[in-house]
């Protein structure tokens, strides 16, 4: 059979092509998404050609018929030409000048007819070519099984290969709510190319159960020779698991003494480097850490590796993360637990299904809560069920019940850093059902955990990736840029993941913990020595309505740090003993109705010497002359959606002279800003973001000499930048992303020598730039969509060193949720 024929041509020119558009996406911009598409086309190909070499071999004593031969013959000439043709286009895609702007698009075309080619050839003829090779491998093994079997030889069981190993999970006999994840986890691991899939999950949320089933799967028995099914936990011993692998993957007969775990790693890696090719899944269980993950994952070409963790591992190569139970199938596992399986549930009495309904809602879809209370209640009087409903609202008390629960969910937080474990803490005291912003949590942190912001955004990564909190970022994923702004970036947490933050606070100070969270409610009943027990707290959280002067108790918190209140209300006083806060740093006013609220009592914050940091959401803030002292150590201003109408005469240099921060968001009716903004001669960081009336910047901005960061994003109203801005010597950072009604930026922006990176997606009013953006030598990023892109093309050989951004811009609705 000629080389053609048995594909060494094609394999050969496939890893030409594939070099090429590696090439082509790194050099030529332009092309980006089109190299990136056909990069994975051909790498697929390539993987078929691979089988179809593979196939050639095993084939090459046997015999195809005339018109195989020649079926494949034209099959491989048309596949030649095509990849050919492939080379050349890319090869003229590499030549085309920068300035043929408009070729481009015809060439964005040709390439992505190329790869609908290759895509249509790699789905047909060369898996039909397989599949010829694998019905006659199929004949060849028939005949030859028939002849074995007339010796009467005694061979192995089928079934043996299936033998996992002992540490696999026991599998329920009814499986609830995972019949959809299994097809789509099957899908993954069957159809895509990756080597090690991971189901991430809290704990508790049937991981193991779904690997578990994963494995009892007849197509994906039927797909590998070998499953491999271990447990991995928290300390694992790697000898031993390295045993195991080398007994199921390598020689059951033959297990080398290994001299430590260095030894047996190279050993196992180098006999499965050599073995033939005998399709194996591994999945390990229950992977703590990434250290543990890649010493345990094996690449090798047949092998498959499933990996179920409570981490986000970046060792991965696809995710697959596991969701809670929506309410029928939660009730339907809660049923499975708490009655017999004959148990007619129209039969049972009205108020234990009252109270059945109470609990499921309680467990919020977590399948082992569900399970544990379930299992609990069987056979119990409906008080108890009516008392479980009950310690489900109040929150962390169901640990107290159910040490299964609490045993479980408390592990994810056994290898968590002494700091980690106080940030996880931090996330009780905001409201439950609510998104957190997470920059009200980064402020929290760089105030009394002593973190920097980078610091801050770092720990909340940590947390997701452990599944402790989710981060959703709403639509323009910057907050990990450098100068990223974190207003889009939200935390959301599962409720029971909030109580065991609430519960774990409580038990680690022995009972007093220095995070307390009051309701309305609480103000009522609060005892003499429950407010002797506030006196020690750090972090003080209120969630209440509508407050008046008189709806407050003078509570004394002198070693509160930060103060939260979260409230649903027209008309808000601030609490009388605020004043007495004297260690306060963080200040957060959430508003959680439908319209700003007016906040009274603000003018006492005058009398706090260490408050920094203030967040106020949707609030109507007074003028600034209703306040008599001025707020001398406050360095961070924070207004998302409030009523700011006064600011044109706000007095605020005089009211927040030493302020670093200034961000308004989401603030309507603001059409210009004072002119005493100009005179926070400390003044670091601007940002005024989607703010559709603002029309224009005060004239003297210039004066701002130490502002690094300047935001304008989504002011759509605004119509240009004061000449004085280009007298920001130490700017580093301009945002005009989605300022669609600026038609010109100032002739003497070149003088902004310090300008590193800027930002001008969507400035779709701007039709040409000063030639003075030439004179931007310590430009680096210029941040843009593909219709002003062309703007700066006539500035790319002056501006060498600068990089030529076109992000995607995906818009996330769960932050709405």
């Amino acid at each position: 059979m000629s080389d053609l024929v048995t594909g060494v041509v094609v394999g050969t020119i496939v890893a030409e092509l594939l070099k090429a558009i590696l090439e082509g996406q790194e050099t030529f911009m332009n092309f980006h998404d089109c190299f990136h598409r056909l990069q994975k086309t051909v790498e697929t190909l390539q993987v078929t050609v691979e089988e179809l070499k593979r196939l050639d071999k095993e084939l090459k004593d046997s015999k195809l018929d005339d018109k195989a031969i020649v079926q494949r013959r034209e099959n491989m000439t048309e596949l030649v030409d095509c990849l050919e043709h492939g080379k050349h286009l890319i090869n003229k895609c590499l030549k085309l000048p920068t300035w043929k702007i408009w070729k481009r698009h015809i060439y964005a075309k040709k390439l992505m007819k190329l790869d609908a080619q290759l895509r249509r050839f790699a789905n047909m003829n060369m898996q039909a070519e397989i599949w010829v090779d694998t019905k006659q491998m199929m004949a060849e093994a028939k005949r030859l099984y028939k002849e074995f079997s007339s010796l009467s030889m005694k061979s192995t069981s089928h079934s043996e290969k299936m033998a996992y190993s002992n540490s696999m999970t026991q599998i329920p006999s009814k499986i609830v709510g995972l019949s959809v994840p299994l097809e789509e986890l099957k899908r993954k691991l069957l159809f895509e190319n990756v080597a090690v899939i991971g189901v991430c999950a809290p704990g508790g949320c049937g991981k193991t159960t779904l690997a578990a089933k994963l494995c009892q799967d007849n197509k994906v028995q039927a797909d590998f020779a070998e499953i491999v099914f271990i447990t991995v936990s928290e300390t694992p011993n790697l000898l031993e698991i390295y045993q195991r692998l080398w007994a199921k993957v390598v020689n059951a007969s033959c297990i080398p003494d290994f001299i430590n775990e260095n030894d047996a790693f190279d050993q196992l890696t180098d006999s499965l480097s050599k073995r033939k090719h005998k399709p194996a899944l591994v999945v390990l269980d229950d992977v703590w850490s990434e250290s543990v993950l890649q010493r345990l994952v094996l690449r090798r070409t047949g092998l498959r590796t499933l990996v179920t963790s409570r981490i986000n591992l970046k060792g991965l190569d696809l995710s697959y993360h596991l969701q809670m139970l929506g309410q029928e199938d939660a009730r339907d596992l809660f049923c499975q637990s708490a009655f017999a399986p004959d148990q007619a549930l129209d039969k049972l009495d009205p108020e234990l299904l009252e109270q059945l309904e109470q609990i499921v809602k309680g467990c919020r879809g977590l399948p082992l809560a569900l399970k544990v209370i379930g299992g609990s209640l069987r056979q119990e009087p409906v008080r108890k069920w009516r008392k479980t409903a009950q310690m489900l609202l109040q929150g962390n008390q169901i640990f107290e019940m159910h040490g299964d629960l609490l045993r479980c969910l408390s592990s994810s937080l056994n290898s968590l850093s002494k700091i980690l474990t106080e940030c996880f803490m931090d996330l009780g005291t905001f409201p439950e059902d609510e998104k957190i912003p997470a920059a009200s949590l980064i402020d929290m942190w760089v105030e009394i955990r002593g973190l920097t912001e980078d610091d801050a955004y770092v720990a909340l990564l940590e947390l997701a990736s452990r599944n402790l909190i989710t981060l959703v970022e709403r639509t323009r994923c910057e907050a990990g840029d450098v100068d990223g702004s974190f207003s889009d970036l939200f935390v959301f947490q599962h409720d029971l993941l909030r109580e065991l933050a609430i519960y774990t606070s409580h038990v680690n100070n022995g009972g007093q913990s220095t995070r307390l969270i009051l309701s309305e409610g609480d103000l009522l009943k609060i005892s003499e020595r429950q407010k002797e027990h506030a006196s020690l707290a750090e972090i003080v959280s209120f969630q209440t309505g509508q407050m008046g002067p008189g709806n407050w108790l003078d509570i004394p918190f002198p070693l509160a740090e930060v103060l939260i209140l979260n409230f649903s209300a027209d008309s808000y006083f601030l609490p009388p003993f605020l004043e007495k806060m004297e260690n306060l740093k963080v200040l957060i006013s959430a508003n959680h109705s439908a319209r700003p609220a007016e906040l009274h009592g603000l003018s006492a914050l005058g009398s706090l010497k260490n408050l920094h940091r203030i967040r106020l959401e949707k609030i109507s803030v007074p003028p600034l002359s209703t306040f008599t002292q001025a707020m001398q150590t406050v360095q961070k201003l924070v207004m998302v959606l409030c009523e700011v109408s006064q600011v044109i005469h706000w007095d605020i240099h005089s009211i927040f002279p030493m302020l670093t921060e200034l961000e308004l968001d989401y603030c309507h009716s603001v059409e210009t800003l004072p002119p005493g903004l100009c005179s926070l001669t400390n003044l670091q960081k601007l940002s005024i973001t989607n703010c559709p009336d603002l029309v224009e910047l005060p004239e003297g901005i210039g004066r701002l000499g130490r502002l690094e960061v300047l935001r304008l994003h989504s002011c759509s109203s605004l119509e240009g930048l004061p000449d004085s801005s280009c007298e920001l010597g130490s700017l580093r950072f301009l945002d005009l992303s989605h300022c669609s009604s600026i038609e010109s930026l100032p002739d003497n922006i070149g003088q902004l020598q310090h300008l590193k990176r800027i930002d001008m997606r969507w400035c779709l009013g701007l039709t040409e730039l000063p030639t003075s953006v030439a004179q931007l030598k310590g430009l680096r990023a210029v941040v843009c969509d593909e219709d002003t892109a062309y703007l700066w093309r006539p500035f790319e050989r002056v501006l060498s060193n600068v990089t030529f951004q076109v992000p995607k811009e995906l818009v996330n609705l769960k932050f709405l949720v």
